[in-house]
């Protein structure tokens, strides 16, 4: 895998962990007063959309090779875009 498609996937990353931000907010809406089983199926439906998804895009860039360091990205991602909406 050359540094290109590296740095492709490492924003995707980085760009997915910011769209799970705004989607897990969505989620955690549509769940509000639901019935707990109800709750447990939306996330679990959730989890299973996103990884999929991901795997989906990361098997068009990179023939689905998962790093850790993708990971990390997505949870950088994740924390920043959450602690910038905190301010």
């Amino acid at each position: 895998m050359n540094s290109y498609i590296q740095l492709i996937c490492l924003v995707f990353s980085f760009l997915f962990g910011i769209g799970i931000f705004y989607l897990n907010k969505f989620n955690n809406i549509i769940c509000i007063g639901k019935n707990i089983l109800i709750k447990f199926i939306i996330n679990i439906l959730f989890i299973n959309i996103m990884a999929l998804f991901y795997i989906m895009v990361l098997e068009k860039l990179n023939k689905g090779i998962v790093h850790i360091y993708f990971i990390l990205f997505i949870l950088l991602g994740y924390v920043l875009i959450s602690v910038k909406k905190r301010k």
